[in-house]
């Protein structure tokens, strides 16, 4: 496992390399470091960095709610506020920068005016998410991805272009994933339910009024009643969506994730690999860890 000091240390050699203000600091409610980060005309970000080696060392100690009531402090100060586990960092590093510049205004800036919208195959959804998002890839039924015409690409910085392996004809910005519709019933109606599963902008760009425009595409071909979604509490409340039109509607507990600390992949407690079954998790190699919980939102299209 990699020693604890490297995890923090190579976020503020990255983060030296923009031009932010970058500041470490510890608080009295966590034993891990947190880094300030301070970019002009910006909201202040605040990084609480989980590393391994000491979540091991404290875990028995520290519920998963401590993880809230932290996060909690720093939102209520209108600061973002991000729980970073070294595992996601190690394995989905350029999706964490890219989320990362794209909160402090340092990524690309495409109007969602100049894409087209239409639907996509599950191939072209299942490359784009593992490249651009967080969590692995999930099935949908409904897949729609954003393209920008090479015509608009005077939009993006030389710097971005000269990076492009090759210039295609059109570039894929975002995409947006949507299930199977359900019936559900509330306050004694029946509801055509869909979920957004997934959303993601392409690495390094912020595709502005992007999911919004996904969404509405969605609604006129499918006409659903109403549209729910979950916010990673690690990465926010959810205020992207409350400006779309969501509402809360009730939190849901951190979720427990055994990790493999080898491969630093993350396995849900029923689906563990049968050669855990015997010997204790530490012999297996394996950490039990948490998430913040989510936060679950729903759009009504029908009232």
């Amino acid at each position: 496992m990699k020693q604890a000091a490297l995890f923090p240390e190579q976020i503020l050699q990255w983060l030296r390399s923009w031009p932010v203000t970058v500041e470490g600091f510890t608080h009295p409610q966590s034993p891990f470091q947190f880094i300030r980060i301070k970019k002009e005309g910006r909201v202040e970000v605040v990084l609480h960095l989980v590393d391994l080696l000491t979540w091991q060392r404290v875990s028995s100690d520290f519920p998963p709610t401590q993880l809230t009531t932290i996060s909690q402090e720093f939102r209520n100060q209108g600061l973002v506020f991000i729980h970073l586990w070294e595992d996601v960092w190690l394995t989905r590093r350029p999706v964490v920068e890219s989320r990362i510049l794209a909160l402090l205004g340092l990524s690309e800036r495409i109007s969602a005016r100049l894409t087209q919208v239409r639907r996509i195959d599950r191939p072209i959804t299942e490359a784009f998410l593992s490249e651009n998002h967080t969590q692995s890839f999930t099935i949908s039924k409904y897949k729609y991805g954003l393209f920008l015409p090479r015509r608009y690409y005077r939009v993006l910085s030389p710097q971005y272009l000269e990076q492009m392996e090759y210039q295609p004809d059109e570039l894929l910005v975002a995409v947006a994933t949507f299930s199977h519709p359900r019936t559900i019933i509330r306050a004694g109606q029946s509801y055509r339910s869909v979920e957004l599963i997934r959303f993601a902008n392409l690495l390094n760009t912020t595709v502005v009024g992007g999911l919004d425009k996904l969404i509405k595409a969605f609604i006129r071909e499918h006409q659903p009643d109403d549209i729910m979604t979950y916010a990673d509490l690690d990465w926010s409340e959810g205020g992207s969506y409350q400006r779309l039109g969501f509402e809360a509607a009730g939190d849901i507990p951190p979720l427990e994730f055994w990790l493999d600390t080898q491969s630093m992949i993350r396995h849900y407690p029923h689906r563990l690999p049968e050669s855990t079954q015997s010997g204790t998790d530490a012999d297996k190699g394996y950490v039990k860890v948490y998430n913040s919980g989510s936060r679950k939102y729903i759009k009504l299209v029908r009232e």
